[in-house]
């Protein structure tokens, strides 16, 4: 299926046909032939159908509540720097830190 370059966006949709009905299989929206393509052939043996975009299915909203997500990196950095933490403190109530600084001079 040869797409026009003024029919862009649209979506695809792909749909399994079971005797006298059609189920849904999937849809998605494609800016380029090349994923028109991608998709036909993903799905191929179905049937394909095409409708238009509505122009607020292309706007991108921004998110209401803007989190950072930690990441393994993250947790990792801040499980070490904790430990350190930690460490020097457990040495400074010991009396080790004084007693390895006071030998050093």
């Amino acid at each position: 299926m040869e797409l026009r370059k003024e029919e862009f966006p649209v979506a695809l949709q792909a749909y399994e046909v079971r005797g006298d009905h059609e189920d849904f299989v999937a849809e998605q929206v494609v800016n380029t032939q090349t994923e028109a393509d991608k998709f036909m052939s993903l799905y191929a043996g179905r049937l394909i159908k095409t409708r238009e975009v509505r122009p607020v299915e292309t706007q991108h909203y921004a998110p209401a509540v803007h989190r950072r997500r930690r990441n393994g990196t993250t947790t990792a950095w801040l499980v070490f720097i904790i430990l350190i933490v930690v460490l020097i403190a457990v040495g400074f109530a010991t009396g080790w830190i004084q007693n390895m600084l006071g030998q050093v001079k």
